[in-house]
């Protein structure tokens, strides 16, 4: 009867509960935040560098992200008898045994269809380029990458496409946005976005002081160019409303850049090994003598583009490289220390995850431009 009773203990103080849930990430949050961040600059790292080779480019985006928590609790109690001749030898034995693991699991979206239309091939609105500017980003770095044509001012458009055997000059365009960006850091620019009303486009209002040599000659490029739709000067004033629309053939409001222009704008800069010198398009043209530097797309790109972007190539891992990806049996990389170049990617992240956030309303008219 003992031995029962034993027996019958150890049976029912034997117990084992595996709790099991599937929630968001809690506890790697940062971990997790991190991994997608990176994933993202080296998707663009990526399709910059394929286009720099013409090569077809592709973009998957995280549609939802969950981890399942498995937690498990095993506890045991059990007891020995003897079976010998002698007494009966009892030993009353316990167990314990925790144990956790996550998992989590990712789902994809390939980009394509309407999606693909409206993320890549739809200009960027210039309202959603101006409002960056009004959160402390270099109005010049916004012109030079994300806009296409400003009144007459052309931004080099056949650079937003495969390479052009001919450098495109886009010197009164970087006029310009070097302005602007002067007025700027002397706190003496403030641009605007006013959203009056429902189913009109926003405005763009760019004011400066008058009287400064910058600001008047701000002012003259606006009057000269047509940059703007109404221009007024009140005291010491100058008021520019940008043209975003255009009412009237052969006008050239502003018009901002597709993403997969400014990617292909920017793969102009790519470095490739010399080996890959028949697998590219060059580009003849530029100011001779420039050199390339690590943060510098040298000649002919720098007077395009300056010293906002370049990638770097390298045989082995680079150890200083903000976001680094293998293609073509080498690796391509933005240099750590090239605080310009990883701005510009940032900043088409952001335009590239607001062009999301318009998938499917808010679109536009106007869709593909040709020759704009």
């Amino acid at each position: 009867m003992k031995t029962l009773v034993y027996g019958l203990l150890a049976a029912s103080l034997c117990s084992c509960a595996t709790p099991r849930a599937t929630a968001p990430i809690t506890r790697d949050t940062m971990a997790y935040s991190a991994e997608v961040a990176r994933a993202q600059q080296e998707q663009l790292l990526l399709n910059i560098v394929r286009l720099r080779y013409n090569d077809p480019v592709s973009f998957v985006e995280i549609e939802r992200m969950t981890t399942e928590d498995n937690r498990s609790l095993g506890l045991g109690l059990a007891s020995a008898i003897g079976l010998d001749d002698g007494p009966f030898n009892e030993v009353l034995g316990g167990d314990a045994a925790v144990s956790r693991s996550e998992t989590p699991t990712a789902i994809y979206n390939v980009l394509r269809g309407s999606a693909y239309a409206q993320q890549l091939l739809q200009p960027v609105s210039p309202e959603s380029i101006f409002l960056l500017s009004q959160s402390g980003w270099s109005v010049e770095r916004l012109l030079l990458c994300c806009v296409a044509r400003i009144g007459d001012l052309d931004n080099a458009r056949s650079a937003a496409g495969p390479t052009p055997e001919m450098l495109p000059d886009n010197t009164n365009f970087r006029e310009l946005a070097r302005l602007m960006r002067r007025l700027q850091l002397s706190g003496d620019l403030l641009v605007q976005v006013f959203n009056d009303k429902d189913g009109v486009p926003p405005r763009v209002v760019v004011t400066w002081h008058a009287g400064g040599e910058d600001g008047e000659a701000l002012a003259a490029m606006f009057k000269a160019h047509d940059v703007a739709a109404a221009f007024i000067q009140e005291a010491d004033l100058y008021s520019a409303e940008l043209a975003t629309r255009s009412e009237r053939k052969g006008d050239a409001p502003l018009r901002g850049r597709s993403i997969l222009g400014m990617l292909a704008a920017l793969s102009h800069t790519v470095d490739v090994p010399p080996e890959h010198a028949g697998l590219v398009m060059q580009t003849s043209g530029g100011t001779p003598g420039v050199p390339r530097t690590a943060c510098s797309a040298g000649q002919p790109w720098s007077d395009v583009i300056g010293d906002y972007f370049t990638v770097n190539w390298s045989r082995q891992k680079p150890e200083r490289a903000s976001v680094a990806i293998p293609y073509r049996g080498v690796w391509f990389y933005v240099d750590d220390s090239c605080r310009h170049s990883k701005s510009t990617l940032d900043l088409i992240g952001h335009l590239y995850a607001l062009q999301a956030g318009l998938n499917g309303a808010g679109a536009r008219d106007t869709l593909l431009l040709i020759g704009g």
